[in-house]
């Protein structure tokens, strides 16, 4: 007697079709599904699916997920959610390759989102604009806990000048999920805007982010331009 394939089999046929037809319609747990089928060949996944947003509050939490109490899921599936949440962020810095000037905040958490906002350790990232506001080029500066990471004015600088850059944007993120600015963080953009503004270069804006919100010192008054 031939060998039956696995009951699943049939399923993940059938959510497939389901996703080509409707997409919209399917659940999150059946999203995900599809998805861990990719990251998990071969095996029921529908229960790991489930598991999953049960220790999550919403989607976007996967992407930091710590998989190693859910039963059939690991290392390999972080390290698929990892892959996913960096393509995302290369797609999304792909879109400043087109020289459109960023002018909003949500442009730069857009760009930074999957970067730094689902990273657990504070991150201080740099962004860099030509006169017309468009994109030049970003890094991460320090690691660790921003307030007391030693952030030198002059590195900024001189990353600023070696890139012909006349605006700068600074950004950190809030593993806690809450972007509201400290009062440290409120003195540390004044420093640094200072520091920034005798060799003639903007800082045009100070952005926290998080997971699923950020906050931008501009837009509270904090940074005058």
């Amino acid at each position: 007697m031939a060998e039956q394939p696995p009951h699943y089999t049939g399923h993940r046929k059938r959510l497939k079709e389901k996703f080509d037809k409707t997409p919209n319609i399917l659940a999150d747990y059946e999203i995900l599904e599809l998805m861990l089928g990719y990251a998990i060949p071969r095996k029921d996944v529908k229960a790991i699916a489930k598991d999953i947003l049960k220790k999550t509050t919403n989607m976007g939490d996967i992407f930091s997920l710590d998989c190693s109490d859910i039963k059939g899921a690991g290392r390999e599936t972080e390290r698929f959610f990892r892959i996913v949440a960096e393509f995302y962020n290369r797609v999304e810095n792909s879109k400043s390759e087109f020289k459109e000037s960023i002018t909003s905040p949500l442009q730069i958490y857009k760009l930074l989102k999957y970067s730094i906002g689902f990273a657990e350790n504070e991150l201080f990232s740099v962004i860099l604009l030509n006169s017309k506001s468009q994109f030049i080029s970003k890094k991460i500066l320090t690691e660790g806990i921003v307030n007391r990471a030693i952030v030198y004015p002059r590195q900024i600088a001189e990353y600023a000048l070696k890139e012909k850059a006349v605006y700068v944007v600074i950004a950190h993120n809030h593993p806690t999920g809450d972007s509201s600015p400290s009062q440290k963080d409120i003195e540390l953009t004044q420093h640094i805007k200072e520091s920034l503004d005798t060799l003639g270069i903007t800082l045009k804006d100070h952005i926290i982010v998080c997971k699923n919100e950020y906050t931008s010192l501009f837009d509270l008054g904090y940074i005058e331009n």
